[in-house]
């Protein structure tokens, strides 16, 4: 991080650390809670993530970057896959989906993420519109809510996302998007 002391980034890392592995596990964050399992004082952890809301994003600014890489590959069957791994990430991380499920960002790296999260979709899906394997209409932020849903419902029902009653549940949003 620029601009922090060795000390800080450090105690910031081990902050992060200690947030991704207690989300890993399923469990809501709370300052307090990430304090104790990063080993500093809660007034360190204030230091760094005013809100919980503010250290959730940041914890899953990674996974935004690993979908774009997802929405850069080329092939004719980009959109399909690039959905399908959306749906995979926010399957496998739920505090992914509760980031971008978010009506508003509130850091404005997060909202710079986003914004640029839903361009990439949007370029992806107007090229699947212009060759004629997703319906004329269908918008990026909606992809997004679908993405989102399919997720929930998948890890409602304890499926895992390679499974086949995953993937079936996929097809199903995929064949609803064919023109």
């Amino acid at each position: 991080m620029d601009g922090l002391r060795r000390d800080a980034a450090r105690n910031r890392d081990r902050i992060l650390i200690a947030a991704r592995e207690l989300a890993g596990r399923g469990n809501e964050l709370a300052l307090n809670t990430v304090a104790r399992a990063a080993d500093v004082g809660v007034g360190t952890v204030y230091r760094h993530f005013a809100t919980v809301e503010e250290l959730e994003e940041v914890v899953v600014w990674d996974r935004f970057e690993e979908l774009d890489r997802a929405l850069n590959q080329g092939g004719p069957d980009r959109f399909d896959r690039a959905l399908a791994e959306h749906v995979a990430l926010l399957t496998t991380d739920p505090l992914f989906e509760k980031v971008t499920a978010r009506s508003d960002a509130v850091l404005p790296q997060t909202a710079s993420k986003r914004a640029a999260l839903i361009e990439s979709l949007t370029d992806v899906l107007e090229e699947a519109q212009s060759d004629g394997r997703v319906r004329a209409g269908v918008d990026a932020v909606s992809v997004l809510l679908l993405a989102c849903g399919i997720a929930h419902a998948i890890r409602s029902a304890g499926l895992a996302p390679d499974s086949d009653a995953a993937q079936q549940l996929l097809e199903i949003i995929l064949r609803g998007l064919r023109p």
